[in-house]
C-alpha cells in the first residue's frame, strides 16, 4: 500500500471517529433535553398544585374576611406566583444552555485530541516510509551496480563467441559466392534455368517470411529494403506487395528484385494495406512471419534475434521494443505511444499469454513481433480489408490465441512518424475506421472465449482510443465521427457500474449522449 493510499485511509478513519463522537454528544444532548422536559413538566404540575392550594386558601379566606382584605391577599399571591413562574422559566433556560455549552466544548476538545493523535501517527508513518524509501534506493543502486558488473562480465565472456560468429558469417558468404558461381555455371551450360530463391536452405523453405506492403513510399523504400537484405539472418524471403503505387516505388522494387533473389514482388491494383498484407500471407512459405512497414526500417540483427528466441523457447510470438524516428524534426525520438513507460507492465524473463497479461495493457503494433506461420494457419488469422487500422484484427487475433509469448526489451524496429500522408498525421475521415475496428476486435474476443474475462480492459481500451481520436480528427469530420462513436458505445451495453468506472477514468465521456 502506497503512502497516499495510507493517508487517505487514515483521513477516512478520522472522519468516521469525529462523526461517531458527534452522534454520541447529539444523543446525550437529546437525552438531557428529554430530562429537562420531564423536570419542566414536573415543576409545572407542582406549580399548578401549589396554585390550587393557594386558591383554595384564598377562597376559604374569602368566606371569613371582608372583600378589601381578600383583594390585597389575592394580589400578593398573584405576584408571588408570577415571580415563581419567571424564576422557573429562566432556570430551565439557564440549565439547558449550560449543559449544551459543556457538551459542545467537550466535543471540540475531543476533536482536537483526535486530530493531534492522527497527526502524530501520520508523521511517524512518513518517517517510516522515508526510511524505507532510503533503504530501497540504496538496494536499487547496489542492484544496478551489480547488473552493470554482470553485464560487463558476460560481454567479456561473449567476445570469443562473437568472433566465431563473425568467422562463420565470412565462411557462409564465401560458400554463398561459391554456390552462386556453381549455379551460374549450370545455368550457362543447360537450357533449363532455375531461380535460386533461398541460398541457405536446400528445401526452399526459408526461416522467416517478411511481408512489406508498398504504396507510394519511394522516398523511404530504399532504406527499408536495405535494412532487410542486410539482415544477419540470411535465410529469409522478402515479399513486397505493390498496392498500385503511382510514384517510383514500382521501379525501386524491380531494381531490388534483380539485386537479391530473396525478394518477391507482386504488383496489383490498389486495395488497401489489409488486402496487400493478406496477399503476402498467402504467398509466405517461411516457418515464421514478420511484418515491416515500407517507411520504417529494422536493425541488422532483428530477425536473427527474434527467430533464435522463437526456436529456443518454442514460442508462438516473440516481441521486441520499438525505436522511433521523428521525420518532421529529423531526429531519433520515441513515438509517444511507444515510449518505454508504456511497456512497464509487460512480463519479462518468462513465457506468458493473455491469461497472465491482458493484451490491452501494453502498446499495440504488428511489426515489433515475429510469429510462427502455424499460428496464422491454425487460427485462420488475416487482416481486415477495406479499412484503416486493419492490423488490429491480426494483433488481437494472434495475442488472444497464442499460448506461448515472450518479450525482450531490445529496440530492434525503427518506427518513422510525423511523415506526410500517414493516417495519424492527416487526421482525416479515415480515423472513423478505428471505431469499426472495435466491432471486429469484440467479435474476435467472443470467438476465442476471452470477451468476459477481458471485457473491462477492452472497454477501457476502446473508450480511451475513441475519445482520443475524436479529439484529433479535423472539425469537418467531427459530427460524422461523433455519431459513429455514440452508436458504437451504445451497442456495447455498458452497465451502470461500468459507465461510472469509465467516467472516472475519462470525465469527457459524461458529455456524450449515450444514456
Amino acid at each position: 500500500m502506497g503512502n497516499e493510499e495510507q493517508l487517505i485511509n487514515m483521513e477516512k478513519q478520522y472522519q468516521q471517529d469525529i462523526e461517531a463522537q458527534k452522534r454520541f454528544y447529539e444523543s446525550e444532548i437529546g437525552l438531557l433535553k428529554s430530562k429537562f422536559e420531564y423536570e419542566k413538566e414536573k415543576l409545572r404540575i407542582e406549580f399548578e398544585s401549589r396554585v390550587a392550594v393557594q386558591k383554595k386558601g384564598l377562597e376559604d379566606f374569602y368566606n371569613v374576611k371582608n372583600v378589601q382584605d381578600a383583594d390585597a391577599i389575592k394580589n400578593y399571591y398573584i405576584g408571588e406566583i408570577a415571580t415563581q413562574k419567571k424564576w422557573f422559566e429562566e432556570e430551565i433556560i439557564r440549565r439547558q444552555k449550560e449543559t449544551e455549552d459543556w457538551h459542545i466544548a467537550n466535543l471540540e476538545k475531543e476533536k482536537q485530541a483526535l486530530i493531534k493523535g492522527y497527526e502524530e501517527v501520520i508523521h511517524a508513518l512518513e518517517d517510516k516510509l522515508k526510511a524505507q524509501e532510503d533503504k530501497f534506493k540504496a538496494q536499487e543502486e547496489a542492484l544496478s551496480n551489480h547488473i552493470i558488473e554482470q553485464k560487463n562480465y558476460y560481454e567479456e565472456q561473449l567476445k570469443p563467441y562473437r568472433k566465431l560468429q563473425d568467422l562463420q558469417a565470412k565462411i557462409e558468404r564465401k560458400l554463398h559466392i561459391k554456390r552462386k558461381k556453381q549455379v551460374e555455371h549450370i545455368e550457362n551450360n543447360t537450357e533449363v534455368k532455375h531461380e535460386v530463391t533461398n541460398d541457405y536452405n536446400p528445401s526452399g523453405k526459408p526461416k522467416v517470411s517478411i511481408i512489406l506492403p508498398v504504396y507510394n513510399v519511394g522516398k523511404y523504400l530504399r532504406q527499408s529494403l536495405d535494412s532487410l537484405i542486410n539482415q544477419t539472418l540470411k535465410d529469409i524471403e522478402i515479399i513486397c506487395v505493390d498496392d498500385g503505387s503511382t510514384d517510383d516505388s514500382y521501379d525501386i522494387l524491380e531494381e531490388y528484385k534483380e539485386k537479391d533473389s530473396r525478394i518477391k514482388v507482386i504488383h496489383k491494383s490498389n486495395k488497401g494495406t489489409g488486402a496487400a498484407r493478406n496477399d503476402g500471407l498467402r504467398l509466405a512459405t517461411g516457418e515464421c512471419i514478420g511484418f515491416v512497414d515500407p517507411d520504417d526500417w529494422v536493425k541488422p540483427n532483428m530477425f536473427e534475434r527474434l527467430y533464435s528466441e522463437i526456436k529456443e523457447k518454442n514460442l508462438d510470438i516473440i516481441m521486441c521494443m520499438p525505436d522511433g524516428y521523428d521525420e518532421k524534426n529529423a531526429k531519433n525520438a520515441p513515438f509517444p505511444y511507444f515510449v518505454d513507460a508504456n511497456f512497464e507492465h509487460i512480463i519479462d524473463d518468462r513465457v506468458f499469454n493473455w491469461r497472465d497479461l491482458s493484451p490491452f495493457q501494453y502498446p499495440m503494433c504488428v511489426w515489433n513481433k515475429l510469429y510462427t506461420k502455424e499460428l496464422f494457419d491454425k487460427n485462420h488469422i488475416d487482416f481486415a480489408e477495406g479499412l484503416d487500422f486493419e492490423d488490429h484484427k491480426v494483433i488481437f487475433g494472434t495475442l488472444l490465441t497464442a499460448e506461448r509469448m515472450y518479450f525482450i526489451r531490445e529496440k530492434l524496429y525503427v518506427y518513422r512518424y510525423n511523415r506526410e500522408g500517414s493516417v495519424l498525421t492527416d487526421n482525416n475521415r479515415r480515423l472513423i475506421d478505428h471505431i469499426k475496428i472495435f466491432d471486429i476486435v469484440e467479435n474476435l474476443m467472443k470467438e476465442t472465449n476471452t470477451y468476459n474475462p477481458l471485457r473491462e480492459d477492452f472497454l477501457t481500451y476502446k473508450i480511451h482510443n475513441i475519445l482520443y481520436y475524436y479529439s484529433m480528427i479535423k472539425d469537418e469530420f467531427k459530427e460524422e465521427y461523433y455519431n459513429n462513436m455514440v452508436k458504437s458505445i451504445k451497442e456495447t451495453n455498458l452497465t451502470d457500474s461500468e459507465y461510472e468506472m469509465l467516467c472516472v477514468k475519462y470525465p469527457e465521456l459524461k458529455k456524450i449522449n449515450i444514456k
